[in-house]
């Protein structure tokens, strides 16, 4: 049996430990602790603990978690997770993602449209007796991440973590910075000029506007329709044209852009603009309604993980969080997409928290066989 591994083990052998040796070292930090620490706070989401005394008892009370987790006490924790720069720990979560890129594999659906990127943000609220720095309005704090989600991927590219107060429009350009996808983001992130940036840019988008928006007419286009039905039965598309946003006081964008018009299920009028001018109205509308899969996946986070509630008060420890529970995300993600069986994401993480101390031999061990099992 000493050659046999926890499933916990198993888990996070995906995080690049050599990585997180180098981090430390350029940011003058020890390693052993900051690797500790990592497992620790990756333990406390796939667990789904409350606190760090939750953390320290686990610890305490499971002499298996004490071989992989070393020298874990509430006092160290709470120590670590505000003075440990969290920094050293951003190049691990962005090696696990670009590795998710890679090999995370896409449907032929959204492989016939391209790279589609979706943008937007969610505000997590917090109490400003405790989070003063956090300030946004005056008896509220909170933070808001902003969020480039691939959607072919299932994963976030980019996170932006900002005080809630910001405006989503301002991190638009840092969501923005590729040429080769289609953007697709919500009103909040609606701006005339940028637009016509993006358009000049060469970067596609799809977004949408509200329903008193001021347009000017160019050209009608024909309705399209895909091959195969992407909307559901009960949504009308309506119109199909080409126009200018704005009036020619003010505002009125440089450049030509193509509004779809729809009414949804319930009744409702929705219009959708885009610089697209390639694909059918059926695909513009379909590229819109997909946005829901990036306010999905803040939901999951929020629910499943532990975003909602903060273990610890300063920003560091926010920060380390918030990017533990990323880094949990994504190795989930990479557990699924390794797995034949449409086994949803929520049910891989609780067969893994019901088992993370379970042994199991590494020479023969595959996520597939275990979660068939």
């Amino acid at each position: 049996m000493n050659n046999y591994i926890k499933i916990f083990d198993k888990f996070i052998d995906t995080i690049n430990w050599n990585l997180l040796k180098i981090s430390t070292y350029k940011l003058n930090t020890d390693y052993l602790i900051a690797s500790n620490h990592l497992k620790a706070l990756v333990y406390f989401h796939i667990a789904e603990l409350k606190s760090l005394r939750d953390i320290s008892d686990f610890m305490e009370s499971n002499s298996d978690l004490k071989e992989t987790i070393k020298g874990v006490s509430l006092a160290s924790l709470s120590n670590y997770n505000n003075n440990i720069d969290f920094n050293v720990f951003i190049p691990v979560m962005q090696d696990i993602i670009n590795r998710a890129m890679a090999h995370i594999t896409v449907s032929e659906r959204i492989k016939k449209l391209g790279s589609i990127k979706l943008i937007d943000s969610s505000t997590v609220s917090m109490a400003l007796t405790y989070f003063k720095w956090a300030e946004f309005r005056s008896t509220k704090a909170g933070i808001k991440l902003n969020a480039k989600f691939d959607l072919g991927k299932g994963i976030p590219e980019t996170i932006i973590i900002s005080n809630a107060k910001t405006h989503d429009i301002g991190k638009l350009d840092n969501l923005t910075r590729d040429t080769d996808c289609i953007y697709v983001f919500d009103k909040g992130y609606v701006d005339y000029k940028k637009f016509d940036i993006l358009t000049n840019q060469n970067k596609k988008f799809v977004t949408r506007l509200k329903n008193n928006a001021v347009i000017s007419d160019i050209e009608e286009l024909e309705i399209s329709y895909s091959e195969e039905p992407l909307l559901d039965a009960d949504t009308q598309i309506t119109s199909d044209k080409i126009v200018y946003l704005g009036n020619q006081y003010i505002n009125r964008t440089k450049e030509r852009y193509r509004i779809v018009n729809i009414t949804d299920s319930k009744g409702k009028e929705l219009i959708f603009v885009t610089n697209i001018f390639d694909l059918t109205s059926e695909e513009i509308a379909w590229l819109y309604k997909k946005r829901w899969e990036i306010e999905l996946f803040f939901k999951w986070i929020k629910q499943n993980l532990k975003i909602k509630k903060f273990i610890g008060h300063s920003l560091n420890a926010v920060m380390i969080q918030i990017i533990t529970a990323i880094i949990t995300f994504i190795i989930l993600r990479l557990i699924q997409n390794e797995i034949s069986k449409p086994y949803g994401l929520l049910k891989i993480k609780r067969l893994i928290k019901y088992s993370l101390t379970k042994l199991l031999n590494p020479t023969k061990f595959s996520w597939e066989v275990w979660l068939s099992g």
